[in-house]
C-alpha cells in the first residue's frame, strides 16, 4: 500500500469493486428473468460508488442497543499549554518528505485533470443536443399515438428518436422520421420511449455520468456503463412486446432507425438503437417467454439489498456498546512542559487494566498501544514525538490486564484522533548470523540443559511481579541495562531483545534451534524511544552508556561468536494517517 494514497480511498474502491463483482454474478443468475431487474442492479452497483460503507457506518455508530448496559462516559482533564519542546528527529529525511509532500500534489492534479477532461466531454456532447432542441418544433402526430402528456419535438439535427431531460423528458424526433414509418412502427417506438420514461432512465443515466466523472480512473465505472445501456435498451423491448406492438413492426422501425439516424450521443438522451441492435433484434423476433421472479426470489433480491444497506450500519450499532466495554473508564490526559534533559520513564500497564504514563511523547504511547519498536511508526506531524503528555486512564471494574492495549488504542482514536493503519514495507534490517568460518560458538554462548519454555514463562513471571526499579534478575535469566543474560533461550528471542539497542529489526540467520544459555556484557544502554512506549523498557533502568565496555556488535562476536549483518528486509510498520491535538471536552 503506498503511503501518500489514502487508505479509506482504497478500501472504498476495493469494497465498490467487490459490489460490482456480486451484482455481476446476481445479472449471470437471473439471465433468464426479465432486464429491467438487472438494470436495477447495475444502477446500484453505479450508485455504491457514491455511497462508502464507512458513511453507513458513521450513520450507524449514532445508535446503541437499548439493551445494551450503560458505559461510564471517559472523564478527562484536558490543560491546553503551549510549550517548548525538545526538537525532535524526523521520521525521514528532507529528501524524502519532499518527496512524500510532491506525491499527493501530484496524484491531486492528475484526478482533476482527468474530472475536468471527462466533465468537458459531456458538455460538448450536451450541446449537441442542446442545438437540437433549440431548432425542434413541435409535431401533430394525431390521436391513434399514445403521446398524452408527452412533448413530442421534431428537430432537422439527425439524431435518433430519444428522451431528453429528466424533470420534465421530452421526446425528440429526426425530421420526416414519422412519415418513413408506418403508424405500427412508429407507436412501437413511441412505447420504447414511455417505457425510458417511466424507469426513470435519464436519471439514472445522468447518475452513473456523475461516478464515470468522479471516478474515471476506475476501469469498472466504464464497463458498467455498457452494462447499464444493454440492459435498460433490453428492458424497454421486454415492455414493447408485452404492450401488444408486434415483433416485426418494432424490429423494422429499430432498423429505419438506424438506416436515418446516427446514435444519440449523450450517456443520459434514453434512444432507441442503444446496445448491440443484433442481438437486439434476435431477441425481439425470438420473443422468447421472459421468466417472472417467484415471491420467493423478490423477497431474496430484497433482502440482500436491504442487508448491503443495513449490514453497516447494524454492525456499527452493535459494535459501540462492544467497543465501549474496551475503553477505560476514567481517563486524564495533561500536556506536560518538561525539560529536554529530563529522563522519562516507560509507560507502563497497571494491575487491573488501568494505565499510566507521565511526561511522554504520543509516538511512544501510541507504539506502546500496538507492541511496535520505534521504526516501525511512520507518518504524522512532527508533534507526535516532540509534545509531552501526562496520560492516566483506569479500567473497568473486573477489567483483563491483557485488554489494556486495545482500551489504550481505543483511548487514542477517541481522544486524539488518531487513524493509521498496518503496512509492510522495505526496511533496513540487521541479520543475526554465526560470526567464525568454523561455525563454533563463543565462551558465553552453550547449548541449554533447561526447558525454554519453563525459563520464558518464569522471566515474564518475574517481571509482572517485580519493581522494575529495584528489579534483581535471577541467577540465570534476563538481565537489565547493559547485561543480557537468559537459559533455555532460542536465538529468535535473542534477536527480539536486540532492537532496542540498534534501532532495527533483528532477524535470527544463525539456524540454531533449541535452548541456550548466554550471558552478554556490553557498553552500549537501550535507545531512549526504541522500546515500545518509547522509554527503557521494564525492567531496564535509565543506565548511563559505559565507555570502557564493548559495543553491543563487539560482544556479540567476542563473547557469543555471533554477529549483526546489515540488510534490507519486510518490516510491518504502522502508518499514521491522521491524528490531532487532544481538544478539552
Amino acid at each position: 500500500m503506498i503511503e501518500w494514497l489514502s487508505f479509506d480511498v482504497i478500501a472504498h474502491l476495493w469494497q465498490s469493486t467487490l459490489v460490482v463483482g456480486i451484482v455481476w454474478l446476481a445479472t449471470l443468475a437471473l439471465r433468464r428473468h426479465g432486464a429491467r431487474v438487472r438494470c436495477w442492479l447495475w444502477t446500484a452497483a453505479s450508485v455504491k460508488f457514491l455511497v462508502p460503507f464507512s458513511w453507513l457506518m458513521s450513520f450507524g455508530a449514532q445508535f446503541e442497543w437499548r439493551t445494551a448496559p450503560a458505559i461510564a462516559q471517559p472523564a478527562a482533564t484536558f490543560v491546553m499549554e503551549e510549550i517548548l519542546s525538545p526538537p525532535a528527529v524526523a521520521v525521514t529525511s528532507t529528501v524524502t518528505a519532499q518527496h512524500a509532500a510532491f506525491w499527493p500534489w501530484m496524484l491531486a492534479s492528475l484526478w482533476a485533470i482527468g474530472f475536468v477532461g471527462v466533465v468537458f466531454w459531456w458538455w460538448r456532447q450536451w450541446c449537441l443536443v442542446r442545438g437540437a432542441l433549440r431548432q425542434a418544433k413541435p409535431v401533430e402526430l394525431g390521436p391513434g399515438y399514445d403521446i398524452e402528456g408527452l412533448t413530442v419535438l421534431s428537430s432537422p439535427w439527425t439524431f435518433e428518436p430519444g428522451v431528453v431531460g429528466i424533470w420534465r423528458p421530452v421526446l425528440l424526433l429526426p425530421d420526416g422520421l414519422a412519415d418513413r414509418l408506418s403508424s405500427a412502427q412508429l407507436s412501437a417506438l413511441i412505447a420504447h420511449e414511455r417505457s425510458h420514461i417511466r424507469s426513470h432512465d435519464n436519471c439514472a443515466a445522468a447518475v452513473h455520468m456523475l461516478v464515470e466523472a468522479l471516478f474515471w480512473f476506475h476501469p469498472v465505472v466504464w464497463w458498467i456503463e455498457g452494462r447499464l445501456i444493454d440492459e435498460r435498451e433490453r428492458a424497454c423491448d421486454e415492455d414493447v412486446l408485452r404492450s401488444g406492438s408486434r415483433p416485426s413492426d418494432y424490429a423494422e422501425g429499430i432498423l429505419a432507425v438506424c438506416r436515418l439516424s446516427v446514435r444519440a450521443p449523450l450517456a443520459c438522451v434514453a434512444g432507441v438503437s442503444g446496445s448491440n441492435v443484433k442481438n437486439r433484434i434476435r431477441d425481439i423476433m425470438t420473443n422468447r417467454t421472459i421468466a417472472h421472479l417467484s415471491v420467493v426470489q423478490k423477497v431474496i433480491l430484497a433482502g440482500v439489498g436491504a442487508v448491503a444497506v443495513v449490514a453497516p450500519i447494524f454492525a456499527q450499532s452493535v459494535s459501540a456498546p462492544l467497543a465501549a466495554k474496551q475503553r477505560f473508564e476514567v481517563a486524564s490526559i495533561k500536556r506536560k512542559n518538561v525539560d529536554a534533559k529530563m529522563l522519562v520513564l516507560v509507560p507502563r500497564f497497571l494491575p487491573g487494566g488501568s494505565f499510566e504514563a507521565f511526561g511522554v511523547t504520543l509516538g511512544s504511547v501510541i507504539r506502546l498501544a500496538y507492541g511496535l519498536q520505534d521504526f516501525q511508526m511512520v507518518g504524522g506531524p512532527k508533534w507526535v514525538d516532540s509534545d509531552r503528555f501526562d496520560i492516566q486512564a483506569r479500567g473497568p471494574q473486573g477489567a483483563a490486564e491483557s485488554e489494556a492495549p486495545r482500551r489504550l488504542q481505543s483511548l487514542l482514536a477517541e481522544r486524539f484522533a488518531l487513524k493509521a493503519h498496518m503496512e509492510t514495507r522495505d526496511h533496513p534490517i540487521y541479520a543475526l548470523v554465526l560470526a567464525r568460518a568454523d561455525k563454533s560458538l563463543g565462551p558465553r554462548l552453550r547449548r541449554s540443559q533447561f526447558d525454554p519454555q519453563k525459563v520464558q514463562e518464569q522471566e515474564l513471571k518475574a517481571l509482572r511481579e517485580k519493581n522494575p526499579e529495584t528489579y534483581s534478575p535471577p541467577q540465570c535469566g534476563l538481565t537489565a541495562g547493559r547485561r543480557l543474560g537468559s537459559c533455555g533461550s532460542t536465538m529468535s528471542l535473542l534477536a527480539s531483545r536486540l532492537p532496542m539497542y540498534v534501532g532495527r529489526m533483528v532477524v535470527d540467520r544463525t539456524g540454531l534451534t533449541g535452548g541456550y544459555d548466554y550471558e552478554l556484557s556490553f557498553g552500549d544502554r537501550p535507545i531512549l524511544g526504541a522500546g515500545p512506549g518509547g522509554g527503557f523498557p521494564a525492567p531496564f533502568t535509565a543506565q548511563a552508556a559505559d565507555p570502557n565496555g564493548p559495543s553491543l556488535f563487539t560482544a556479540l562476536e567476542e563473547q557469543l561468536g555471533l554477529k549483526l549483518v546489515p540488510q534490507t528486509g519486510r518490516v510491518e510498520v504502522l502508518v499514521i494517517d491522521h491524528v490531532e491535538p487532544p481538544k478539552p471536552n
